[in-house]
């Protein structure tokens, strides 16, 4: 009878285990990170920065895929983190020319309106380096916005 009693513990242990699976959703995920730095004065025409991550360069689809926490006057630093899928991306520093939270208030009727009060802050884009992330890389890359020229 004791026999039978260990065996069966056994078994029943071995099922348990044997059916626990490692969950997938605590992989690490890939994406971008790191921190965006303002050098110079803020214009007084814009409110607010953001990094912004975009899938294309084509002038009529720029696919925008994400973007950072906009950063407010006279904010000099923030950190930003972006999950994204294995792929080519390229990242550029972007101004809001109105307050962030009228902007994303009304973003639906500015995309519909095709007149986003956003401008290109970026002199020397990095759109030149194709930022390539793979499976479950998590690249650091840190960027400046120069207000001062």
């Amino acid at each position: 009878m004791k026999t039978i009693k260990i065996t069966y513990c056994l078994l029943f242990s071995v099922f348990l285990l044997w059916s626990c699976e490692e969950p997938e959703s605590l992989e690490p995920v890939a994406g971008m990170e790191g921190k965006l730095f303002i050098d110079g004065e803020w214009p007084d025409s814009i409110k607010a920065t953001a990094l912004i991550v975009l899938k294309t360069l084509d002038p009529n689809n720029l696919e925008v895929v994400t973007y950072s926490t906009p950063m407010l006057s006279p904010e000099t630093e923030s950190e930003y983190f972006f999950q994204l899928e294995p792929g080519f991306y390229f990242i550029a520093g972007a101004g809001l020319t109105i307050e962030p939270t009228i902007f994303f208030a009304k973003i639906d009727s500015f995309r519909a309106a095709g007149d986003l009060p956003i401008v290109l802050l970026d002199k020397e884009p990095h759109f030149q380096r194709v930022i390539t992330l793979g499976e479950q890389e998590v690249l650091e890359i840190d960027q400046t916005i120069l207000f001062s020229q």
